[in-house]
């Protein structure tokens, strides 16, 4: 998935994990077709993800950028495509 040490993506995907609301999940879709949020839904859920991973691992995060909203396939469809867009953005 990513080039990420194991244990740095484990604490990623848990706090992704963490971070969704209550009753969603982790399994499914978080956006897109059959998705469990709604386009505000994912806005409140990657400003809150945002802070947290800012809290976990320093430095500002910017999920939703312009090169991610761009891409033939959401980085925000799921817990794996999260995580490794995630993954991504650390090793810069």
């Amino acid at each position: 998935m990513s080039a990420l040490p194991v244990a740095q993506e484990e604490r990623v995907r848990a706090l992704i994990v963490a971070t969704l609301p209550p009753g969603a999940d982790p399994d499914g879709v978080i956006f897109g077709p059959g998705g469990q949020l709604d386009s505000l839904g994912l806005v409140a859920y990657l400003a809150d993800l945002e802070y947290r991973l800012g809290e976990e691992f320093g430095g500002a995060f910017l999920l939703a950028s312009e090169q991610a909203m761009s891409r033939s396939r959401s980085p925000f469809r799921d817990v794996d495509s999260l995580t490794a867009h995630v993954a991504e953005l650390l090793k810069r």
